[in-house]
């Protein structure tokens, strides 16, 4: 059986990714379920925000959530960049606190 993937800094990254575009817009949590309604894609507030706290969406919902956002290209280079930064900060304090 195959394992499934998980990464903590691609999870903080996704939540970075979608807090920064919802803070572009002037969005708060109750304006992204709206928006997301508008698709067809019935999310209770506080369900949504846990998710993306999380940063464990489902790709569709991940999807659902950039068009919601307005996002109309999605640089992967900007995402490698900031799982670059999250990585390097959890090492730093992994270094932090080994010693």
């Amino acid at each position: 059986m195959a394992k499934f993937f998980d990464s903590p800094a691609m999870r903080e990254s996704i939540r970075r990714l979608i807090r920064a575009r919802m803070a572009y817009k002037g969005y708060e949590y109750k304006d992204l379920t709206r928006r997301l309604g508008e698709f067809g894609v019935v999310q209770h507030e506080s369900n949504l925000r846990s998710k993306v706290n999380n940063g464990s969406l489902g790709a569709q919902l991940f999807l659902y959530i950039l068009l919601a956002l307005d996002v109309d290209v999605l640089n992967l280079g900007d995402v490698e960049a900031l799982l670059d930064e999250v990585s390097e900060a959890d090492a730093s304090q992994a270094e932090g606190t080994a010693a």
